[in-house]
């Protein structure tokens, strides 16, 4: 059975021009750090609800301390964004949100009460589909 296709090489050429608007251009890092951004609050949202839905964990130190980081940008893997309790941002000396995230065995153990990775594995679908949205709008504006 034979197949005819058409415009994959406008297709390809589309996808090479985004590429390197994406990569080079004020525009087009603005627009990559949009995207991510956009695809980092899902996860967010999702983190807050997760900390905040376990009677066990609820702080409000630790709900506020969630957040996007900014987008930086990875050698020549691109860019990236973090999304979760940052330690430079935390302030005071008791870091503990790894511990309600694991668990730990100290003097009086604690049972992991994770709302890190339950986000992600929750959110990832919309994550993605903002990324694949952004990068489709992206592309229609070439």
């Amino acid at each position: 059975m034979a197949f005819e296709t058409q415009g994959f090489d406008e297709l390809i050429g589309d996808i090479a021009k985004l590429a390197d608007k994406l990569s080079t251009a004020d525009e087009g890092a603005q627009a990559a750090r949009r995207i991510l951004q956009a695809a980092a609050e899902p996860i967010e949202e999702q983190m807050r609800a997760n900390a905040s839905s376990d009677p066990q964990i609820i702080t409000d130190k630790l709900h506020s301390a969630i957040s996007s980081g900014r987008v930086k940008k990875r050698g020549a893997a691109g860019l990236r964004i973090t999304v979760g309790v940052h330690r430079k941002d935390w302030g005071g000396d008791e870091y503990y949100p790894a511990y309600v995230e694991y668990g730990h065995a100290g003097p009086n153990p604690a049972p992991a009460h994770p709302y890190v990775r339950p986000a992600f594995d929750t959110r990832q679908n919309d994550a993605y589909g903002a990324i694949r949205d952004g990068l489709l709008n992206e592309l229609k504006n070439l």
